[in-house]
């Protein structure tokens, strides 16, 4: 099966599953998408489809940041529409996904991401995780559930990587130990798992407050500016375990 198939049988499950006021329509409705794709096709259909999530005839202008097939044209976006969630293919017919994940974040520091990979080549996936997206996902994975549950996950301010990717991937960097402490790798774990800082609160029956003491401290062993890098740099040292499956419940 071809990869446009693939994505446009995401996109066909997602209807079906979402429907027009689902949970997860609930949770995008706070957020301004850019999906980037390589076929000006599947952009076409992206559209349509998220006009379908809404009443009325169009999309109203907050939801969809855009909807591009060129990294160039996803960066005008990205500087004059500010979107909060960017999902994008691997391939682009200008351009890479894996580029424009690292330019884009240049232009919005707090922009989330979420990357779909044609392929599980070991070399593909280890470049993929130095663009610090906050989601990758096997185009392969495409209506297993995976894509909503990294869509859940990352809109949550989670990290997600699809087990496949982090299995290979896990324990494949060998550093010096950065001497986190048995609570911060517990919270760590939690944040490979996906969960927010509030969720992982309640997990372990901690104050929010001291979570975001924790994550801090973390950030400041591994010199890293983002809960996303840190969660994927102690998975790729064997320090946190990859996360398990996350598939939603229907």
């Amino acid at each position: 099966m071809s990869s446009k198939a693939t994505i446009l049988d995401a996109v066909s499950t997602y209807l079906s599953h979402a429907g027009p006021r689902g949970a997860l329509d609930q949770l995008l409705e706070a957020e301004r998408i850019l999906f980037c794709c390589q076929s000006r096709l599947l952009a076409t259909v992206w559209v349509r489809s998220e006009r379908g999530r809404f009443p009325g005839d169009r999309l109203m202008p907050e939801q969809l940041a855009g909807s591009c097939t060129t990294l160039e044209e996803a960066l005008q976006v990205c500087h004059d529409h500010n979107p909060s969630l960017l999902v994008t293919t691997q391939l682009l017919e200008e351009g890479s996904g894996l580029e424009l994940i690292v330019k884009a974040k240049r232009i919005l520091p707090e922009l989330r991401t979420l990357l779909f990979l044609q392929h599980e080549h070991r070399t593909l996936l280890e470049e993929a995780v130095k663009t610090h997206s906050d989601g990758i996902v096997l185009e392969s994975a495409m209506g297993s559930g995976h894509v909503l549950a990294a869509i859940r996950t990352v809109s949550k301010g989670g990290m997600y990587l699809e087990p496949r990717i982090a299995e290979q991937l896990h324990g494949s960097v060998q550093l010096r130990d950065p001497g986190l402490t048995d609570r911060e790798l517990e919270i760590m774990q939690e944040v490979a798992s996906g969960l927010n800082d509030r969720e992982i609160g309640e997990q372990l029956h901690l104050a929010t407050g001291t979570v975001k003491y924790h994550l801090k401290q973390v950030y400041q062993k591994l010199n890293a500016h983002s809960r996303t890098r840190a969660a994927i740099s102690l998975v790729l040292m064997g320090l946190v375990a990859p996360p398990k499956p996350l598939l939603p419940m229907w």
